[in-house]
């Protein structure tokens, strides 16, 4: 385990710091890490464009990402954003400034790790086997439990339990102070999408179509279901439903409580676009129509964007944030009609915390982190 506190570098600094550590020679050929500058000269920015979305760029951060790895995931935590890069190295920056504070590398190159989260001062990240927890000022380990069975999914807090869907199928449920599975449900096949919560309820897909709902409170499936061909793209849900994108061109409704279906919309094409639910509304593209919109409730078409794709990512000033790999477009709330669009290159990921006027967090290929906020 190695863990290193970063506090009196600035984030420039660091990275360039990190890019003469990582520096190999194979042979006699030599790699020569990216410096910051070049970093962020590969993620443009046109003001004038994030205006118009009603955003204005506050600052790029650069945390450490080695030679040969790319980014793997950058999520908004407090005052934190965690960084990780897919050979491990956890970084974190300061939300305000952009500053990266500490950094940490788990476990070895070879590890495949799967999600994050935060729990007060407490940082967890999760590889296949392990669930690692470090502390969220300093980035020092505070412990680490073993799953009994390989972690296909990001985990779920519940209580001093982390649940996780396993590679062979099952969802279940590991209690973090005796480090021992407590209890979980098998299905066949394995998870390729996250479990999700829906309110107090946890569920998932596997990829041979078998839907599964627990409640955690009794140890206890609450029903089971089944699809023809697993989830295409992540689930979304609200307190009461898991909504599913099928490969099987089907988007689909599940009522946790009892695992029924609420509702079915067939589609011409496999649904390979994550739905997004937001205050009684469902977003969606699908292949026929575009962006679509339905009341998540009864599954009734609300509106289509025609032409329009992408996934919603948050809303500001009543229009909806769409990003479709390469532009980021303001859609109309209440019918769909396209406002704004400005062209985006390099990006990884993208995201909105919190979901309504937050800040946008954008992630380049290089592993610059660039935030933007609500102007």
């Amino acid at each position: 385990m190695r863990s290193t506190s970063f506090h009196a570098l600035s984030a420039c600094t660091l990275a360039a710091a990190s890019a003469m550590m990582a520096l190999t020679t194979t042979g006699c050929s030599k790699q020569v890490g990216l410096t910051p500058d070049e970093r962020g000269d590969r993620l443009p920015i046109v003001h004038s464009d994030w205006r118009k979305m009603g955003y204005r760029w506050d600052w790029n951060a650069f945390p450490v990402q080695l030679i040969g790895e790319g980014p793997l995931r950058a999520e908004h935590h407090g005052n934190l954003v965690i960084f990780q890069e897919t050979g491990g190295t956890v970084s974190a920056i300061d939300a305000q400034v952009g500053e990266t504070i500490w950094t940490n590398k788990p476990a070895g190159d070879l590890t495949k790790f799967v999600g994050m989260d935060r729990r007060d001062d407490t940082i967890f990240v999760s590889s296949e086997s392990e669930l690692f927890a470090l502390d969220a000022q300093t980035g020092e380990l505070l412990s680490r439990n073993n799953y009994e069975k390989l972690a296909a999914t990001d985990f779920i807090l519940n209580g001093n339990e982390a649940i996780i869907g396993s590679s062979s199928g099952e969802i279940m449920a590991h209690y973090m102070p005796a480090d021992i599975k407590v209890w979980g449900h098998d299905n066949p096949g394995t998870f390729e999408q996250d479990i999700i919560s829906i309110g107090p309820i946890v569920g998932g897909v596997t990829t041979s179509g078998q839907v599964m709902c627990v409640d955690p409170r009794t140890q206890r499936q609450t029903g089971q279901n089944s699809i023809i061909k697993g989830p295409g793209a992540a689930l979304a849900s609200n307190d009461e439903m898991m909504y599913v994108a099928s490969l099987d061109q089907s988007l689909y409704a599940f009522r946790a409580v009892d695992t029924r279906l609420a509702w079915k919309h067939l589609t011409p094409s496999p649904i390979t676009e994550a739905p997004v639910y937001h205050a009684g509304v469902l977003y969606c593209s699908l292949a026929d129509t575009g962006l679509t919109a339905f009341d998540g409730e009864t599954g009734e078409v609300l509106w289509t964007s025609e032409d329009q794709f992408g996934e919603v990512i948050g809303l500001r000033n009543g229009r909806l944030m769409v990003f479709d790999g390469k532009s980021l477009v303001a859609i109309e709330a209440q019918r769909g009609g396209v406002l704004d669009k400005i062209s985006l290159s390099n990006v990884h990921s993208i995201s909105c915390s919190p979901f309504v006027d937050g800040d946008i967090y954008l992630t380049s290929r290089e592993g610059v982190v660039a935030k933007f906020v609500a102007d």
